[in-house]
């Protein structure tokens, strides 16, 4: 009954009773839409015209951004809209179908394709898609897949770098007059989650004309996330380089200098095999942290060369007169005029001064210790310990100054730059 009352009412509006969307209805609709349809033909009715295509990215995780490869790999899908003038129909004929799905490989498609890719394949989409049109002629195509594309590294400022990646897409074999590619919204990052390593600070996109078609950059700007390098690689780096100054601490006669520089020099080389592979293999530029690395690891050389020829001097003539005073501490002087002496010798150091006065006449002053003490080369090189520990100590602390000063400089421009409003985008 109420079959008859809804063929009744249609037909007072339209002429026609809808007889409902089944299988043998559907199949109609396919083979009547699809019949003679030629994918080679841009489906417009005024083949001078363009195409307008419109599309979206929609980032969802970022899977790999392989430093010393150069390889980044964002998973994502493409929203991809235009209108076939040619798949339209009259939902009223087909039961009130408004939409139909088929395999993109059915219909025309823009041949869209990723620049750069890292696997030299780098066509949107594949042959198990389904577009949805409907009875408008609208077509909405969503490709899903594993975009990657080759990225320029620039590891300066490593761990505390920034890295631009850009996703650039455009159509093949199509020209301005033919397809006109867009991306008029902003990309939709509502979907994606965090990466543990990178962090993505800014995402813009641009449209410009190039080999007389339009391409889209999608820009990524990523940072890396420092903390777990700055407590696992510079920290102990830091405490390994105030240990090997510690060194010169070490007495001469103890016996344990050389083993204790040679551990040292040991301990960075195995610190360095364990860090070789986190760091990135680049050679286009120098990393800061690499540089710091040298450094440190020339000064670890240096104190184990010192090390062995100061054991080698102080075996061979450590008991011999050292000609070289400069660093000889300096005798106390003491006022020898008699009152003074009254005041604070006894009488038994009064008798020493009386002997002593032809010497205090002239000088004005004289030695606690005896003229004949030998000043030898182990007092020498003793005493050379305590200059060279400062010097390391200063060059260890004005090395790293520098190194963070520069790190913390750049993330805090790149910090600033990201606060700042972001530029607007260009399209022609």
């Amino acid at each position: 009954m109420f079959r008859v009352i809804h063929c009744f009412l249609f037909l007072l509006s339209t002429g026609q009773c809808l007889a409902g969307a089944d299988i043998q209805t559907m199949k109609s609709l396919f083979n009547d839409t699809l019949y003679d349809y030629d994918t080679r033909i841009r489906p417009i009715d005024d083949q001078t015209d363009a195409v307008y295509v419109n599309t979206r990215f929609t980032p969802q995780s970022l899977l790999e951004f392989d430093t010393s490869e150069q390889k980044f790999s964002m998973l994502g899908y493409f929203n991809i809209h235009w209108t076939d003038e040619v798949m339209r129909w009259a939902p009223g004929s087909y039961g009130g179908a408004d939409s139909i799905k088929v395999p993109v490989d059915q219909v025309w498609t823009p041949g869209l394709i990723i620049n750069k890719a890292y696997d030299g394949h780098g066509v949107i989409g594949g042959d198990a898609d389904l577009v949805k049109i409907e009875n408008t002629g609208a077509v909405q195509w969503i490709p899903e897949g594993i975009y990657s594309v080759v990225c320029d590294v620039d590891i300066q400022y490593y761990p505390f770098d920034e890295q631009v990646c850009t996703l650039t897409y455009y159509v093949s074999d199509e020209t301005i007059r033919t397809v006109v590619l867009d991306h008029y919204l902003n990309v939709d990052m509502s979907e994606y989650s965090e990466n543990s390593a990178w962090t993505i600070a800014s995402v813009t996109k641009s449209r410009y004309l190039l080999y007389n078609t339009y391409f889209i950059d999608i820009e990524f700007r990523l940072q890396r996330r420092a903390n777990f390098t700055t407590f696992t690689l510079i920290m102990p780096l830091l405490m390994l380089a105030f240990l090997n100054i510690c060194i010169f601490l070490v007495p001469i006669g103890s016996g344990e200098k050389g083993s204790f520089s040679i551990t040292i020099f040991l301990s960075y080389g195995i610190f360095v095999t364990i860090i070789s592979d986190t760091l990135p293999h680049n050679s286009l530029q120098v990393s800061f942290f690499v540089l710091f690395i040298v450094i440190l690891l020339i000064l670890s050389v240096i104190s184990v060369f010192y090390t062995i020829i100061q054991a080698k001097l102080v075996s061979s003539i450590g008991d011999k007169e050292c000609p070289w005073t400069c660093l000889k501490s300096k005798k106390k002087k003491v006022n020898t005029n008699d009152d003074d002496v009254e005041n604070f010798e006894s009488d038994k150091e009064k008798e020493f001064l009386g002997e002593q006065n032809e010497k205090s006449e002239k000088s004005g002053f004289y030695d606690d210790n005896a003229d004949d003490e030998l000043y030898t080369w182990s007092m020498f090189l003793e005493k050379l310990d305590t200059y060279i520990f400062a010097l390391f100590f200063v060059l260890i602390v004005v090395t790293t100054a520098v190194f963070f000063s520069m790190l913390l400089s750049h993330a805090t421009g790149a910090t600033d730059s990201q606060s700042s409003p972001p530029p607007t985008t260009a399209t022609p």
